[in-house]
């Protein structure tokens, strides 16, 4: 009698066998070969690369509710960075910075406080030539750069959307790898 139950428990086991390699089989002959997919193994470190790669790192500090260093996707908007840092307080003069404005790798944000806009406070600035956005007078203050080529440069930008990072004005024509040399550190995108 104990045998009889076994072979019945091995025949019902080799029948749900049986029916999912019938299933499986039909379920790969109804998608045909064209929508089988081969996922490529990527490591860790490939990951975490391309992850990385797409980030950028920024300090919101200030007058927001909760200051620090925060990580954004590239492309984000300063906007989105005060969101992370918990929105701007009570205090804060957000009208005096543009939230619009993209994001930078290594950027610090700061949201001064309507106390300090009544003392005088003014934005600090860096003393860089955004070359994204600066007119021909402002051009013209870089070592080697005169009329035409702060025509050129704008001509450039215009036609070409702006600038994606400095190095990208020796694309620029009259503006070569030495002009670069003599005017990398006093420009910024």
């Amino acid at each position: 009698m104990k045998n009889r139950k076994v072979i019945k428990i091995l025949l019902v086991a080799v029948c749900f066998v049986a029916a999912g390699v019938v299933f499986s089989c039909a379920v790969k002959k109804q998608r045909g070969p064209e929508e089988n997919v081969v996922l490529e193994e990527v490591s860790e470190e490939e990951t975490t690369e391309s992850m990385t790669e797409r980030l950028v790192c920024v300090h919101v500090c200030g007058s927001v509710a909760t200051p620090g260093v925060y990580y954004l996707e590239e492309g984000s908007r300063i906007h989105e960075a005060v969101e992370l840092a918990g929105g701007l307080t009570e205090e804060a003069a957000g009208q005096s910075i543009n939230l619009a404005e993209p994001v930078k790798d290594g950027e610090q944000i700061y949201i001064p406080s309507l106390e300090e806009m009544k003392n005088g406070y003014e934005t600090p600035t860096d003393g860089l030539v955004n070359i994204n956005t600066a007119e021909v007078d402002e051009l013209k203050t870089l070592p080697g750069i005169g009329d035409i080529k702060a025509e050129a440069i704008i001509s450039y930008r215009e036609s070409n959307g702006g600038f994606s990072n400095i190095q990208e004005i020796t694309n620029v024509e009259g503006i070569k790898d030495s002009s670069y040399e003599k005017i990398k550190d006093y420009i910024k995108v």
